[in-house]
């Protein structure tokens, strides 16, 4: 038996059970990202590369900015910053170091996302060039073997001619 006392209590309970969800740093979500390397068993040398990269991140964006106000625009500032583009003695980094450090920020930023705790990870989504689509995703585009090396004629003999000049060999 239900009095009317114990109804608005019910309610209040149910509103108490609301989780806020979680708000990190840049810090915080970088520590977070590096343990979970850690719990997939990257190896040292991964682990320490991605935390000197998190390092630029916190270093140019702030460690204690929340992940929750950053923009896509803080994240391309990060990618043009002079720590991902130039070693400290001022010489340029090597294309490949720079899109790790760009990387590692995506990646550290998705993980968050999927741990809940931004909505939505402020990075813009690439276009893929069509080179980078996968064989099996492309579109037929009609340059395939028999029309770019059409088969020879019934009758005609072999052609073979010289790499040097293209001039046919005779036989």
């Amino acid at each position: 038996m239900t009095t009317t006392d114990d109804a608005p209590k019910a309610k209040k309970a149910k509103a108490t059970k609301k989780t806020a969800k979680p708000t990190w740093t840049l810090t915080e979500t970088a520590l977070a990202y590096l343990e979970s390397l850690k719990s997939a068993h990257k190896s040292e040398s991964t682990i320490n590369a991605y935390a000197a990269d998190l390092d630029l991140a916190t270093e140019v964006l702030g460690g204690e900015t929340p992940i929750a106000a950053l923009t896509p625009a803080d994240v391309e500032r990060f990618n043009t910053s002079e720590p991902v583009l130039r070693t400290k003695s001022g010489r340029d980094k090597a294309m490949p170091t720079i899109e790790r450090s760009r990387r590692v920020l995506r990646l550290a930023l998705t993980f968050a996302e999927q741990q809940g705790a931004i909505e939505a990870a402020p990075i813009e989504a690439k276009a893929r060039a069509k080179k980078d689509v996968p064989l099996s995703q492309r579109e037929v585009v009609g340059n395939d073997d028999a029309k770019l090396y059409p088969a020879a004629e019934e009758g005609d003999g072999p052609q073979i001619n010289y790499a040097s000049t293209g001039e046919p060999v005779a036989e």
